[in-house]
């Protein structure tokens, strides 16, 4: 199998590390590797506070160079680290003129080409597989220029794009802790791993704030192509988290509901009925439409009116109204949470189609649209065929 082996910095910042990176290289059952290092440490943030400090510009060339200086350094150490154990190595740098993660000329900040990297990977990459392992600096590519660099965490994005390029069976990104976890175990104590989660669950939380994988390194994923993320100091070949599914870079999937039911509740005097009618409904609730006085409830299941009776009465209820005959259509796609704009899309398009949308509902990921169930066929056609993503 072919494989593309990530490390981060932190993995790396010791002699101890690398030699420890370098075996588990070396004893991991894949019959071709690629490696992509990260800079040691702290040396990319070491690097930013020195050029920072000076007072004029520097240009963004020159600026990228020394930022890539970190990766390109731990090329050289953990080749060497290889060659020790007696393993073939080849390397790759951006001052070559055919390094082949190629990007746009935005030197700071690059995005990957990725038809011309396809190409430049194939004709570079795949020659030298099965006759030596490959080390390639994360984080860094190359444009007519001169070198780039693909922002923070970009080491993640090396990784899978290469994956994508060389159609590799895994992609394994090692990371201290072990795969992904359930919460920061630095803030919860009882954090656990997971042993798998979704592309989009992978995406939100990234997006929220967990640091385990550069959330646009996910968009490079194949469809057929294994994600993992093990702990440091395991083999690399079994264990870890493993990430699922594929998201059109494009276009988000879409889902439909119908037959809901809705009821909404108007309180007064702060009153919070949430916990309890989220309790009533459990597994039939599919979206929740907050205000400052009301909530609205869509659901699966029970008719409205007996909803309606239990709730009625509640501390906090001043009223209640409901109906039936209700639709969803929902997008899913990680870079809704990017994207300005997408509700204000769709709902423009249902309009000039005399399509109302009663409530829309999201979370990072995806967002819900509420309208008339006899309608949702329809609705479902005109945002496929309109609504795009990136």
């Amino acid at each position: 199998m072919r494989v593309v082996i990530k490390f981060g910095g932190v993995s790396l910042g010791t002699g101890e590390k690398v030699r420890v990176a370098a075996q588990a290289v070396r004893d991991a059952e894949f019959e071709e590797k690629v490696v992509v290092v990260s800079a040691p440490g702290r040396t990319t943030d070491q690097l930013l506070d020195l050029v920072s400090s000076f007072e004029e510009k520097i240009d963004e060339r020159e600026y990228a160079e020394i930022l890539s200086m970190g990766e390109r350094t731990s090329v050289k150490v953990f080749s060497s680290a290889l060659r020790a154990l007696g393993i073939p190595v080849a390397t790759l740098d951006p001052a070559d003129p055919d390094f082949p993660i190629v990007t746009d000329e935005n030197h700071l900040n690059a995005v990957v080409d990725m038809e011309s990297t396809r190409k430049a990977v194939q004709k570079k990459i795949l020659p030298l597989l099965g006759k030596s392992v490959v080390v390639v600096p994360g984080f860094v590519g190359r444009c007519s220029q001169g070198v780039t660099v693909l922002g923070r965490g970009g080491s993640d994005i090396t990784a899978t794009v290469l994956g994508s390029c060389l159609d590799a069976g895994q992609v394994i990104l090692v990371k201290e802790t072990a795969g992904v976890m359930s919460a920061d175990p630095k803030v919860v104590n009882n954090a656990h791993s997971v042993d798998t989660i979704s592309i989009g669950e992978m995406y939100a939380l990234a997006h929220g704030g967990a640091k385990v994988v550069r959330p646009e390194a996910l968009f490079y994923k194949s469809p057929s192509q294994r994600l993992r993320v093990v702990q440091f100091g395991t083999r690399l070949d079994e264990g870890g988290t493993e990430v699922t599914g594929y998201m059109d870079p494009d276009r988000p999937a879409f889902a439909t509901e119908r037959s809901l039911q809705e009821l909404t509740i108007v309180t007064e005097g702060g009153g919070n009925v949430l916990p309890e009618v989220t309790k009533i409904l459990e597994k039939n609730l599919v979206g929740i439409g907050t205000a400052s006085t009301s909530t609205t409830f869509f659901f699966r299941g029970p008719d409205w009116k007996d909803v309606c009776i239990k709730v009625h009465g509640m501390a906090g209820v001043k009223a209640v109204s409901g109906r039936g005959g209700v639709g969803c259509i929902s997008l899913i796609h990680p870079r809704l949470v990017d994207q300005p704009g997408i509700v204000a899309k769709a709902a423009t398009i249902l309009s000039l189609n005399g399509i109302n949308i009663y409530e829309v509902t999201s979370s990072k990921g995806s967002m819900s649209l509420f309208i008339e169930d006899g309608v949702v066929d329809t609705a479902l056609r005109l945002l496929e065929e309109s609504v795009k993503v990136g």
